[in-house]
């Protein structure tokens, strides 16, 4: 067992030995199928590996033959019945699930058809053997069983294909992948060879109208690129030196060089398809307390087929064998099964429906929690704003311009920030090249500082520096003048040598956004490092009355606790950077991450890879939109079995067309979850 990982995927948890198949490179787990998790009677019996088409079709035709045979015989003996055909295939993996059940001390539903189905065949024997059979009973009972089987062998079928459609959009991403790439090596004239074999760092030709068989960055040429099947993005977008091209887009026009960065299951579809693969096998809490329900029923379920089967005999008069069908009916009818499908099998609609839109969801629970949401929380910079940040304007302060950019470069060129690459692209512009640095540290929220040859240098917040700022009359100035932007002052040796101001203008959408989030009844709050100007001035044009500015990492964690304390549900919005401990904290958390980002997808519970911030509001709306289908699931399974429960005591349901109307409100319910493959997201 110690070889062997657990995935929250796999069936009752159960551990797989991950060792899946793999298609150009990723990485499937065939042992975590989405509609094992979720079947109600699990048809996957040990021993039994017949294909799903066959086992029904080979049931419907002798359910057919045994049903001609009844009806043109008269002297048709019914244990020579075809319909036994169909109680085995289809019965019995039902049972081998019950077995299983029993063997963990559970009662499931599985229980309930087991004994159905068991009780027909039973009675069955019980009349051909001699037992008396009152006028008006068919002796049919072994084509009942095996329509009973039947029928929830199709009900599951239906759900398993329900499920599989959720995923497939994604999966298809890994399959997409070339099987041969064109590489440079040797003398540089590209080689054919299979993607197996692309390794990171090896510089692959791409043609026009072709594949990208990796994640990589644009080293020559420039194209657009088609990363709809991605990201959801219908437009093509335009790469060229320096971008970022990924695995399963499609190269447009123009021939490209490209350094593979990310090859195989690590590229950005690779990790996106195995995502989603997971999270529409994780369970949300509301399954859970479906689960716990459907134990419920089925035990009061047990007790009312007693119930009904004394009450018809003894209360009413009746006969044993008509007390026995009638209470068998009601095993059938109040069967959890649509109860139990409620909850899995929107939830895997859901998640696969948000993937094709390019939003990557980590599990059930999220999307359950975004539609409780009742407050966002937005990060500034690179969420509400562009994150194009630049170098707006500086003034050195006993140094030349050219000096006070090289110092900041060498601070920052470890970081990722987007105020470091600003930094750094202004550095560019001007030919500007940073010291070697050394002993680099950062502050998250606060700055960055190293060691070079000129010194101790460091980038850092204004506060750090206030006292030097407010006795340099020049510094002073230049701080009040630009107090609508964020401001970051440069220090060798721990003496002020300059500040820079930077700009980043708000997205087109950000105003909207806030409005469409206050008309879903969320409040919305900024919270961001920057200084009280500049975070006033960004919050008033987008329309954000409540601001937390200065915020360190602590001050949001704070935030967002002050917030759970007081009961609200807390959704947090960030760019999966700096903001790793909010994203943690929140109930939920999305991340507006930039496509490729790993840092988002693996810090966030929730990730919109095309970067599109006027997601958010369109997910918490799409997300409530899953929760009303789930209770509306809830409310026609449980109103189909008290109704049929009735019909089945008083003798208008027989036993099969009990079978019949289960499967009719559990396929409803599936069906009303496949809704959820096609609804459009925000609308």
């Amino acid at each position: 067992m110690d070889e062997m990982k657990k995935h929250d995927c796999c069936n009752h948890g159960h551990a797989c030995r991950g060792g899946g198949e793999k298609q150009n490179g990723f990485e499937m787990h065939s042992c975590c199928s989405t509609s094992r998790a979720h079947s109600c009677c699990s048809g996957s019996a040990p021993g039994f590996p017949i294909p799903v088409w066959l086992k029904l079709c080979a049931s419907a035709a002798a359910l057919a033959l045994g049903f001609f045979l009844s009806k043109t015989n008269p002297h048709f003996n019914p244990l020579a019945d075809p319909s036994w055909v169909a109680v085995v295939l289809c019965g019995l993996p039902i049972f081998m699930s019950a077995r299983s059940l029993l063997e963990d001390g559970k009662i499931g539903a599985p229980t309930l058809v087991s004994l159905a189905v068991l009780a027909m065949v039973l009675l069955q024997f019980a009349i051909h053997f001699g037992a008396d059979s009152p006028s008006g009973h068919s002796h049919g009972f072994v084509f009942a069983a095996g329509e009973i089987a039947f029928l929830m062998a199709c009900g599951e079928a239906l759900e398993e294909r329900t499920v599989r459609r959720a995923t497939d959009g994604v999966k298809r991403l890994a399959q997409l992948a070339p099987k041969t790439v064109l590489v440079k090596r040797g003398d540089g004239e590209p080689v054919e060879i299979p993607a197996s074999e692309l390794k990171v760092g090896e510089v692959v030709v791409l043609k026009p109208h072709t594949l990208a068989p990796c994640d990589g960055v644009v080293i020559s040429g420039e194209s657009t690129f088609d990363q709809s099947n991605f990201t959801g993005e219908s437009m093509p977008v335009e790469k060229s030196l320096g971008d970022t091209v990924l695995a399963a887009t499609t190269n447009l026009s123009g021939a490209v060089e490209i350094r593979a960065t990310k090859v195989g299951g690590d590229s950005a579809a690779g990790k996106l398809a195995k995502l989603v693969e997971e999270a529409a096998g994780t369970r949300a809490p509301i399954s859970r307390i479906a689960n716990i329900w459907a134990g419920r029923l089925v035990v009061a379920a047990l007790a009312i087929s007693a119930g009904i089967f004394f009450g018809v005999k003894f209360a009413f008069g009746a006969d044993t064998i008509t007390a026995l069908i009638r209470s068998a009916t009601a095993l059938v009818v109040f069967c959890p099964c649509a109860f139990v499908l409620a909850t899995p099998a929107a939830i895997a609609a859901a998640i696969g429906n948000m993937s094709k839109s390019g939003i990557a969801v980590k599990s059930g629970a999220a999307v359950e929690e975004l539609s409780k949401v009742d407050t966002v929380l937005f990060d500034k910079t690179g969420t509400l704003t562009r994150g194009e940040v630049s170098v707006a304007s500086c003034i050195p302060l006993g140094i030349g311009e050219r000096e006070l950019l090289r110092l900041a470069a060498t601070a920052e060129q470890m970081s990722e920030h987007p105020i470091a690459k600003a930094v750094l692209k202004r550095a560019r512009e001007l030919s500007v090249k940073p010291e070697e640095s050394r002993s680099t540290q950062s502050t998250v929220g606060v700055g960055v500082r190293c060691q070079s040859e000129s010194g101790k240098v460091e980038v850092a917040k204004i506060s750090v520096f206030e006292k030097q700022i407010s006795e340099n009359a020049q510094a002073g100035k230049f701080a009040e003048d630009n107090a609508d932007k964020t401001l970051a002052a440069v220090a060798l040796n721990g003496k002020l040598a300059g500040l820079l101001a930077f700009s980043d203008e708000p997205r087109e959408n950000a105003a909207q956004v806030v409005s469409e989030l206050k008309s879903l009844g969320c409040a919305v709050e900024m919270l961001t490092g920057d200084n009280k100007a500049a975070a006033l001035a960004a919050a008033e044009k987008i329309g954000i009355e409540r601001t937390t500015y200065d915020a360190s990492p602590e001050t949001k964690l704070g935030k967002i606790a002050e917030l759970k304390n007081a009961r609200k549900t807390v959704c947090m919005c960030g760019d999966g950077v700096n903001d790793a401990p909010a994203l943690a904290a929140a109930d939920v958390s999305v991340a507006l991450g930039k496509v490729g980002n790993d840092i988002a997808v693996e810090n966030a519970d929730i990730t919109l890879l095309a970067n599109d911030i006027s997601a958010v509001p369109a997910i918490v709306k799409f997300s409530r939109s899953v929760m009303a289908t789930i209770k509306t699931n809830m409310v026609i399974s449980l109103v189909v079995s008290i109704a049929a429960i009735a019909a089945a005591a008083f003798g208008l349901l027989g036993p099969v067309a009990g079978a019949l109307l289960h499967n009719v409100s559990s396929v409803t319910v599936v069906a009303n979850s496949a809704r959820l493959l096609q609804k459009k997201i925000g609308k």
